[in-house]
């Protein structure tokens, strides 16, 4: 009698661990490919890993796994995926440029806000437009990432010199001014400014300013050209990257690197990121133009206060403060494309944006949590003023400098390798850099729409 009453717990606990083991199997797992952008750095992977385990925890039927590829390899990987039939659910966070890059991979998410009649009123509106192109919408928005200068406090203290304004109605903040006191904190070994007859150009060891992480279209895109940040006419028919305006504007940087030597040129910015990781890091440069990705890798440990100001205005008096952004992605190629959009839900919720966005260093794109940012981002940098980031949000470039055109990756080298010619002084002519580059893009534009049939 004993024994049959083991046999039959023994049935019964085997039963329930069967049952266990059969709803563990029906998990579907949504895989996040990450590399792409930000969320490679040991402290975002070890957040990403706390997020996970709280998505887990809370949900029954899906699972999620952050996939972290080093970002010299991720579009390699990417790629491979994709094509080998083992396509992530989900990737990101995607900037603008990874959108654009690999356009032709991502899925329409269309369907599934309109099968729902998903509200989308939260979002700011800037955010949502940068998601959408004219056959697709490529995802919910997470954050943006505004751009702003970041200037070393103690630098300025030192030369005596105003701070850059955080009142966006300041028309005294122009490119020229941020020129004039750049001048005045470039030193040589022996303390001699910019300005100075003692000033020796091949001795620097501090500069005024570099806007160095960013591409051609980047760096070009303030100058105010028809185009904003697109190298096209608006019909992407002709190439207009030798415009008046980015000429203009390549050539304020050419003179800056090898005329008056307040910018640092490509050979000692990459000497300056080897001292200290970037070149503000590096405690050689006073001004710093850069995004809020830049804040959560770079200025927590500091050891120099560092502040932040507006935008500057252009020589047209014009200002525009390019802008980043990030959203999660679904692969068309991705199996399992209804979890994948249920993530990206949870992951831009108001419950949850506000902490992803802490981790990847973005703005939420949703409205309804600014407050609660605000506190959050206080927190951590109590010292910067949040206002003047949020106000760049109102002067982002659109046409974004980033944005689709066709052959997007071979229009970008083209552009690319024109702009490293002239931070390595190899040509500060931006005119002629400028009109080879021009050609280069046309040819481009030329080839991809005969294979159109156009």
């Amino acid at each position: 009698m004993m024994s049959r009453k083991i046999i039959l717990f023994s049935v019964l606990v085997l039963a329930l661990l069967l049952v266990g083991t059969v709803g563990a199997q029906d998990k579907v797992k949504v895989t996040i490919f990450v590399g792409l952008g930000t969320g490679t750095d040991p402290d975002q992977i070890t957040q990403q890993e706390a997020l996970a385990a709280r998505f887990n925890e809370s949900h029954d039927s899906i699972e999620i796994e952050f996939l972290i590829v080093p970002h010299d390899e991720a579009a390699t990987r990417l790629l491979a995926q994709l094509s080998g039939g083992n396509a992530p659910q989900l990737v990101g966070p995607n900037g603008i440029s990874t959108i654009a890059q690999f356009f032709d991979a991502w899925a329409d998410v269309t369907p599934f806000i309109e099968a729902e009649s998903f509200d989308t009123s939260d979002y700011y509106a800037p955010s949502l437009e940068l998601n959408k192109y004219p056959t697709k919408n490529t995802g919910l928005p997470l954050g943006l990432f505004p751009s702003f200068m970041i200037y070393n406090v103690d630098m300025f203290d030192a030369a005596g010199l105003d701070y850059p304004p955080t009142d966006y109605s300041d028309t005294t903040w122009t490119m020229d001014e941020v020129r004039n006191r750049a001048l005045l904190m470039t030193l040589d070994s022996n303390g001699n400014d910019a300005t100075s007859a003692d000033f020796d150009p091949d001795d620097v060891v501090q500069w005024g300013f570099s806007d160095a992480w960013t591409d051609t279209r980047g760096l070009l895109t303030r100058w105010g050209a028809p185009g904003i940040g697109r190298p096209t006419s608006e019909d992407f028919v002709t190439a207009t990257a030798n415009s008046e305006e980015w000429v203009y504007g390549m050539q304020w940087y050419s003179d800056g690197m090898w005329v008056d030597r307040f910018i640092p040129n490509a050979e000692q910015v990459s000497s300056m990121e080897t001292i200290g990781g970037s070149p503000l890091e590096s405690g050689m440069l006073a001004m710093f133009y850069t995004h809020t990705w830049y804040l959560g890798e770079a200025i927590l440990d500091l050891p120099f206060e560092v502040q932040v100001g507006a935008a500057p205005f252009n020589q047209k008096g014009e200002r525009i403060a390019r802008i980043h952004a990030d959203n999660f992605t679904i692969p068309e190629a991705a199996e399992h494309k209804e979890e994948a959009w249920e993530v990206m839900k949870w992951l831009t919720a108001p419950e949850q944006i506000v902490d992803v966005c802490l981790i990847y260093g973005c703005v939420p794109a949703r409205i309804s949590v600014a407050d609660a940012f605000g506190e959050a981002f206080a927190a951590k940098f109590p010292t910067l003023d949040l206002e003047v980031i949020y106000e760049s949000i109102n002067y982002l470039d659109a046409p974004n400098h980033e944005s689709w055109v066709p052959e997007w990756g071979r229009v970008s080298d083209a552009l690319n390798n024109a702009g490293s010619l002239v931070t390595s002084g190899t040509n500060t002519d931006a005119k002629a850099v400028l009109d080879a580059a021009n050609a280069e893009v046309q040819a481009i534009l030329d080839e991809y729409w005969a294979s159109q049939g156009s």
